[in-house]
């Protein structure tokens, strides 16, 4: 941008030049033009290339799939991945929760995530749908983010799930096994065999 208006005042000074509120309209019309062109050209970015996002969002990036599991109200272990969808304004995450023979149990999606990389806290609410249940369950989701060091994305989260309609709070436990979204049965295998 600050060649653009270097270029603008260059011809708006000249002998032959523009009047001058031709050239500030000029200016103003190349400025957001140049604004809008980059900001198009970082986006596209963003969504083609994982090694672009992963730098830019820095200790903020979670975008991959996560695998983990947690003990259910019967004491059964559930193997659970989740696909972490992220960009720079969004994160959307989508799982899904198997039995320890690795059978669908239930999946759920994201209504609202906040992620406060200070506190080092993501917090999701979501909507869970279980085989077992007539009706969609709601709840939240309170995760502490674990890093190597505290510059780099997280590599493990830990925390708390519980339905609004219960007052039993499970444990969950996941760490990240790729940064990209991997197909949910691939995922499962390495969930099963690292959770075993």
């Amino acid at each position: 941008m600050f060649g653009t208006m270097t270029l603008v005042q260059k011809v708006a000074t000249s002998p032959q030049g523009f009047p001058a509120i031709t050239a500030a309209a000029l200016g103003l019309l190349l400025s957001a033009g140049v604004y809008r062109l980059l900001a198009l050209g970082i986006t596209w970015l963003l969504h083609r290339s994982l090694w672009v996002r992963r730098h830019l969002l820095g200790r903020h990036f979670l975008h991959g799939t996560w695998i983990g599991y947690f003990i259910g109200h019967a004491g059964d272990k559930r193997f659970l991945v989740e696909l972490y969808e992220q960009d720079l304004d969004t994160l959307i995450v989508k799982g899904r929760s198997y039995t320890d023979q690795q059978q669908f149990h239930g999946q759920w999606t994201s209504e609202a995530t906040s992620l406060d990389v200070l506190r080092s806290r993501l917090v999701f609410t979501y909507e869970f749908q279980v085989l077992s249940h007539a009706s969609p369950l709601h709840g939240v989701t309170i995760f502490q983010l674990h890093r190597s060091a505290p510059h780099k994305p997280p590599i493990g989260l830990s925390g708390i799930a519980q339905d609004l309609n219960d007052l039993t709070r499970i444990h969950v436990n996941e760490e990240k096994l790729s940064d990209k979204l991997l197909p949910w049965e691939q995922a499962l295998q390495k969930a099963a065999e690292r959770f075993r």
